[in-house]
């Protein structure tokens, strides 16, 4: 570190020794009860995000912050791990995920035992189904989530539902294909200091260019699939399931 007055390097301060357990210690994990109350599921957050989580570009598009690679929003944290406890022996164990997995808030189905989550991918957001009584999980092969727009699945909204009969789900996937993002603009952008006060709210990352514009069109686009959790296969919500693009 410098110090940029003096222009003097600083030694790296770090806490007492006493201090970095507390620092260190991850917080609660959030928890989601399956209906009819016989499993809950845990999500266990790290204590701090990576340094190449917060590093990773993202472009600031209608007020979100969207990580272009994912096709999703910004993530600022991450998921550990993920546990399962049984509530009638109070059992608790931990599904078989890939090492360093993100994954996302479970969302259960009606029966009270399957139940469906995102991983995150390196360039993609996948989408896993799992039994809890089993402790299985599986990847659905070939499909990839687009969560800009779907919101959080832990508010009631989310990219993943399961249909009201619990035999499938309804996801928000990703387009076929790699659309290449416009470039910015070229020619100057400007803007006026002059204006009145207001007691409206200042909303930040508008959409100020056609390049903004495009950029976000692309990166919100998505397709509404039914997947098949017992087959794996998935279609348009409006097709009968044969496998669409993802």
């Amino acid at each position: 570190m410098i110090d940029v007055v003096r222009r003097i390097p600083v030694p790296y301060a770090t806490p007492p020794a006493d201090l970095i357990p507390v620092v260190d210690a991850p917080p609660p994990p959030s928890v989601s009860m399956a209906p009819g109350g016989k499993y809950l599921a845990f999500v266990h957050y790290a204590a701090h995000p990576e340094i190449a989580m917060l590093a990773r570009p993202y472009l600031a598009l209608a007020g979100l912050r969207i990580d272009q690679r994912l096709r999703a929003r910004r993530r600022l944290r991450r998921a550990a791990r993920l546990s399962l406890l049984r509530v009638a022996d109070g059992y608790e164990y931990f599904p078989g995920l890939p090492e360093g997995a993100h994954a996302g808030f479970p969302v259960w189905a009606a029966d009270g035992r399957r139940f469906a989550f995102t991983v995150d991918r390196p360039d993609a957001v996948g989408l896993w189904t799992g039994d809890a009584e089993t402790g299985e999980v599986a990847e659905v092969p070939g499909l990839s989530i687009c969560d800009v727009l779907g919101g959080e699945p832990a508010s009631g909204g989310g990219t993943v539902r399961w249909s009201r009969d619990g035999r499938s789900l309804l996801v928000l996937a990703c387009p076929p294909g790699s659309p290449v993002l416009p470039g910015p603009e070229t020619e100057p952008r400007l803007e006026e200091t002059a204006g009145k006060r207001s007691q409206l709210a200042t909303y930040q990352d508008l959409l100020r260019t056609r390049a903004d514009e495009d950029r976000f069109e692309i990166l919100a686009t998505s397709v509404p699939c039914r997947v098949d959790p017992a087959s794996g296969r998935y279609g348009r919500a409006s097709m009968a399931i044969s496998g669409c693009a993802a």
